[in-house]
């Protein structure tokens, strides 16, 4: 499978290094092209970004430089497109960043999505989460895979996936990201015009599915009243719409580090319990795992059900 590593950055130094640095320890990340996509305007710091890639030990690394800056939204939108419509990739795990990885996180995400192609209904593939179970009890949820519908962060999605889904994004990139900035986009024709749109369509069921309906939750209400608008959220959107749900392992093998960046902040941070991340030393996450399994409920017995979007 022709497999990409996309890594997105603008101008911070310190998260990227540390995301960098965390990345190049995972070995099966050297097994795959890397494409670092950075961008531009008068705040991005290329140059400084380029050179702590090539002084890593990535070999033939793809840059693409934004000439001026396009905003998250048009950046990430058409970095996928670059490597899937264009350049023909099979799948790619998309990093920004803002996040250090364990040791076997893209060794992980991939097991997983090589065992989740069995299944019609499964969009995107994460290994991060925020588990608030004790660490010896984590320690035997290590093979447990959740629906979820947290941040789209490390994550891999297929090209099958990605062209059942694009003609949405497309249109969200043409409609709302082309004609406005990025920080300055209609919030209010996105949701109500756009995003209700649809939200009122009849989903897609896919066949041969891996989540019951009792761990799906959609990502948006009927009335998206102050939801998210930006591209992620519509990705999400897309994805729902066209029957796929997303998973992501019980026990975190990532920590978000994202303190300061676009839409977050220090109180931002601790308001969705970014400061609690109750991760597991990671060096115990080493052990080969033969099979995945699906977990529908909890210790408490309770349905394992994601939240909205978040």
């Amino acid at each position: 499978m022709k497999t990409a590593i996309l890594l997105l950055g603008f101008n911070r130094i310190d998260y990227f290094q540390r995301t960098l640095s965390s990345l190049e320890a995972n070995n099966e990340a050297h097994d795959c092209d890397l494409h670092v996509f950075i961008d531009g305007g008068s705040k991005a710091r290329q140059q400084e970004l380029i050179a702590l890639v090539k002084s890593s030990s990535f070999k033939n690394v793809t840059y693409v430089l934004r000439e001026e800056n396009w905003g998250i939204g048009r950046h990430l939108i058409d970095a996928r497109r670059t490597l899937f419509d264009e350049l023909g990739y099979d799948r790619i795990l998309l990093l920004e960043d803002d996040m250090v990885l364990a040791p076997n996180y893209v060794k992980t995400v991939f097991d997983i999505s090589d065992w989740a192609s069995n299944y019609g209904d499964i969009g995107t593939v994460m290994a991060y989460n925020i588990n608030h179970n004790a660490p010896e009890i984590q320690a035997t949820q290590i093979n447990h895979v959740i629906s979820t519908n947290r941040h789209f962060w490390g994550y891999v999605i297929t090209k099958k996936v990605w062209d059942d889904i694009k003609h949405i994004i497309y249109e969200f990139e043409s409609k709302y990201l082309l004609k406005y900035t990025y920080t300055n986009r209609p919030h209010r024709r996105i949701r109500w015009l756009f995003m209700r749109k649809w939200i009122s369509r009849k989903r897609y069921q896919k066949p041969n599915p891996m989540i019951p309906s009792e761990c799906m939750t959609p990502p948006f209400s009927k009335l998206p009243f102050r939801v998210a608008t930006s591209q992620d959220a519509i990705t999400a959107l897309a994805l729902w719409h066209h029957g796929y749900s997303r998973i992501t392992t019980r026990v975190s093998r990532a920590e978000y580090v994202g303190v300061e960046g676009y839409s977050f902040s220090q109180e931002v941070f601790e308001n969705q319990g970014f400061d609690k991340q109750n991760l597991i030393d990671f060096d115990s996450l080493n052990q080969e795992i033969d099979n995945y399994e699906f977990i529908k409920s909890g210790q408490d017995g309770k349905t394992l059900k994601p939240r909205s979007y978040e």
